[in-house]
């Protein structure tokens, strides 16, 4: 890893992240210093496109897209918009940025069909929902060889898809490890996220992250590929793949839901 370029690459996302982002985190939503990191880590890799899954209040899509704004990138964001009316608002607020795509529908549908279109870019995916097993699944399922990094929240100590992340990455798949003498400007972010984070009851704690950056190159991309297991149920990544690469989108999805259904998982 190229230290030095992931050092420079994170005060200025840790800097636009300081730049109006902070007010706007809801409970649930990533953290700012670890939407920070994925930044950066674009940045490195030269990323044109993130695919987002899982939007919500739009917390993570609104510094996706404003960097977007800024650099002349695009973002791709899929949520299935169950509740009406938070996913109108979350729409207004992000209406300001013509630069986000925003899909309604099912991620298991959608996720391999935008990664699809966007093979010609060099891209980066973002996964917080679905969760586990089964968004590893469909990560590996639309991994094109464009693809320079990947991203999944919620890999709390303890889990076994941190584990196998980790096996993969190494801890600097996380900021701690990655960033052991941070820039002033991601030390000023820390301080404020910590402060205003914990005054809002931030359920999660502020000094672990659990958003997993996977840099990749050709031995990690062919480790993803050649994944399988029980842990996968009938999702299988090279049975996910086959569905997508056919452009059957939808019975991708209808799998996923078989799976859970006859073997909760």
């Amino acid at each position: 890893m190229n230290r030095g370029s992931l050092h420079e690459a994170a005060e200025g996302a840790a800097s636009l992240i300081l730049d109006g982002h902070l007010d706007g985190w809801v409970e649930g939503a990533i953290f700012p210093r670890e939407m920070a990191f994925f930044l950066a880590s674009c940045e490195v890799e030269g990323v044109e496109c993130v695919i987002e899954s899982g939007r919500q209040d739009g917390y993570s899509t609104a510094i996706l897209a404003d960097w977007a704004s800024r650099t002349g990138r695009r973002v791709v964001s899929i949520d299935l918009e169950t509740d009406r009316a938070r996913a109108e608002s979350c729409r207004a607020r992000l209406s300001r940025w013509s630069e986000a795509d925003l899909v309604r529908g099912s991620a298991y549908t959608e996720f391999g069909r935008k990664a699809a279109e966007h093979r010609a870019e060099r891209t980066a995916f973002i996964v917080d929902g679905p969760k586990g097993w089964p968004a590893i699944s469909m990560i590996c399922g639309a991994l094109h060889d464009n693809v320079a990094l990947l991203s999944l929240h919620n890999l709390a100590e303890g889990f076994d898809t941190r584990a196998f992340f980790e096996d993969i990455g190494g801890p600097e798949i996380f900021y701690e490890w990655a960033l052991p003498d941070p820039p002033p400007a991601w030390q000023e972010l820390e301080a404020r996220e910590k402060a205003q984070l914990s005054a809002q009851g931030a359920a999660r704690s502020l000094e672990l992250s659990s958003l997993g950056v996977l840099r990749l190159d050709d031995a990690r991309r062919a480790r993803l590929r050649s994944l399988r297991g029980s842990q996968f149920g009938l999702h299988q990544p090279e049975i996910v793949r086959g569905f997508y690469k056919a452009g059957a989108y939808g019975p991708a999805t209808k799998l996923y839901g078989l799976s859970y259904r006859l073997l909760g998982r």
